[in-house]
């Protein structure tokens, strides 16, 4: 491991383990000892540039480039502590994600931003609570005061749950009909999260990380994915 990249995540107090070799390039996070640790996996026939772009310590987070030299994969990665646990998010290339602060707004979905907007909110905008939102883990979690649901169409005991995720467990969820729209009340569980009660509705909305698709690297095809956690 190169010492800037061992640097870098020494300063956000985070600890790397020996890397591996598979077939493509990926970034986990294993435990070691009870400790967590983020490892790298290195292709077995490309040799990576990895690139440290911007570290904030005190957020405890920093931006991460890789970029293959034979393969055609690349890859701008933020990774850091939410919480109680460390997580990897991908993110797209681009001017605005080349900062943490940057990389964090950037995961933010259009409709939190507008919100963000609307209720004036300009500062401390890495801040899991505001007047906007309350976020837990890749999920945000917007107001809906006025919002009034059928008890028939109420779903108790639901989750929030993403392909390979560990479920978000809610008391009450109401899915739109026919459309992709989500909303919850009462607690919302994760066993990595600290729990999180609304006595009044809120949309849920997906954060908007990216990741290379697996199935299609040599097309470097995106699709979106949620939080490592």
């Amino acid at each position: 491991m190169e010492a800037l990249i061992q640097k870098a995540f020494d300063e956000i107090g985070a600890r790397l383990t020996d890397e591996r070799f598979g077939r493509r390039f990926a970034i986990d996070i294993v435990t070691r000892s009870r400790v967590e640790a983020y490892q790298f996996q290195l292709p077995h026939n490309d040799q990576l540039e990895i690139e440290v772009v911007d570290v904030h310590s005190h957020l405890r987070q920093l931006v991460l480039d890789v970029t293959g030299q034979r393969l055609p994969v690349s890859g701008r990665y933020l990774c850091g502590h939410d919480e109680s646990h460390w997580f990897v998010a991908g993110l797209e290339f681009g001017r605005k994600t080349a900062t943490v602060r940057g990389a964090m707004e950037s995961l933010k979905p259009p409709l939190v931003r507008r919100e963000q907007r609307r209720k004036g909110i300009r500062h401390r905008l890495d801040r899991r609570t505001t007047a906007a939102y309350i976020r837990q883990g890749e999920w945000f979690f917007l107001p809906r005061p006025k919002m009034q649901v059928d008890a028939e169409l109420i779903e108790y005991r639901g989750e929030l749950v993403r392909n390979g995720g560990k479920p978000h467990r809610v008391d009450e969820l109401f899915r739109v009909p026919g459309r992709e729209e989500v909303f919850v009340r009462g607690n919302v569980r994760h066993r990595d999260h600290q729990t999180i009660f609304f006595d009044l509705w809120h949309r849920v909305v997906q954060n908007t990380e990216v990741f290379p698709d697996p199935a299609d690297i040599a097309a470097d095809k995106l699709r979106q994915i949620a939080w490592i956690d």
